[in-house]
């Protein structure tokens, strides 16, 4: 077998999970398509170890008008107990500007969605064992009009993998 890693995310060699090939971006530009309430981004510090830098909140808002052309779109930026700052927008060209940033005020940072009120989870009981994940994202696709972003597969204890 191959030691190379797939480059499309989609494909999956263990069959036990999938993750959708979009980046984050895409997915909340596409989530922008259709109406949601609000998006919330979540900005921490690089060095996991690390709190993002308490600044004067004015600074800081100046800094997101250089940084943010839609800068206007952010309805809510508060600092987290967990040293962190969450943004929240409706705008979605907005909400990729903050995930696209690299550096907060000379610090580096790491950004991510919080899912929240944009995408729902649900649990399929009694699919057979050996059917390819990446068809049954498909399939869930194709008949319900959502896309499917990630999915894991469980097994319960006594279930037989046919061969």
């Amino acid at each position: 077998m191959s030691k190379e890693k797939p480059k499309n995310l989609g494909t999956v060699m263990n069959n036990t999970y999938f993750k959708s090939n979009k980046t984050s971006n895409e997915l909340v530009l596409r989530a922008g398509q259709i109406q949601i309430k609000e998006i919330h981004i979540i900005v921490s510090n690089a060095d996991k170890s690390k709190k993002l830098p308490h600044s004067n909140p004015f600074r800081v808002q100046a800094f997101i008008k250089q940084v943010v052309n839609r800068h206007d779109n952010i309805e809510n930026m508060k600092f987290t107990r967990q040293g962190k700052i969450l943004f929240t927008t409706k705008d979605p060209i907005c909400a990729v500007q903050i995930l696209s940033l690299t550096k907060f005020m000379d610090t580096d940072i790491s950004t991510d969605v919080i899912w929240e009120n944009i995408c729902s989870r649900f649990l399929i009981f009694d699919i057979p064992v050996n059917t390819p994940m990446q068809e049954l994202a498909e399939e869930i696709q194709g008949k319900n009009d959502l896309y499917v972003v990630e999915m894991r597969k469980f097994l319960k204890q006594n279930s037989v993998k046919d061969t």
